[in-house]
């Protein structure tokens, strides 16, 4: 499948269909996490889990505090 960017706002970005949503198994409130791939970009539908282990690595120290 070939895209073209659009202009949205000041940035360009890539409108997808539904059926690829479809295909993705994401819907209207569904976020998605953009990883880079060597060949390109790798786009994958973003489960509550993985969303959590992300975050709690990336901000350990702080949510620690946050415990106390």
């Amino acid at each position: 499948m070939i895209k073209k960017l659009q202009k949205i706002g000041n940035s360009r970005g890539i409108l997808l269909e539904k059926p690829l949503l479809k295909l993705l198994k994401v819907e209207n409130d569904d976020s998605v996490e953009i990883v880079p791939h060597e060949d390109g970009l790798l786009i994958k539908k973003l489960d509550v889990q993985s969303a959590y282990n992300e975050v709690s690595k990336k901000h350990r120290k702080s949510l620690d505090k946050l415990a106390e």
